[in-house]
């Protein structure tokens, strides 16, 4: 029988970011007019608070300004002074590419 690794944090974020936009996992059961569809922004706002009043949520994922994915900055991304204030490691060669024009 194979080991089942633990989700990473950040695959965990994913999918409660995913959840908040009305994406329910498999294994949950819940009532259609319960399922909570927030846009994108909402949702990360809600794990924003999660992270920052309750510590539910490692302080070490951040979502780029850029494209809007979540990622895990102890291992990738930048952190900027003006907006977008962050950037994944996928859009932060995009962003100082943009510069040099």
């Amino acid at each position: 029988m194979a080991d089942k690794r633990e989700p990473t944090e950040l695959e965990r974020v994913e999918k409660l970011f995913a959840f908040l936009q009305g994406n329910v996992p498999k294994d949950c059961v819940i009532p259609v007019e319960e399922v909570p569809n927030l846009t994108p922004d909402q949702a990360w706002t809600v794990i924003w608070y999660l992270g920052n009043q309750y510590w539910q949520v490692s302080d070490d994922i951040g979502r780029c300004g850029k494209c809007g994915e979540l990622y895990d900055t102890a291992i990738e991304g930048t952190h900027l002074e003006e907006p977008p204030y962050h950037l994944c490691g996928n859009c932060d060669g995009d962003y100082y590419e943009d510069d040099d024009e």
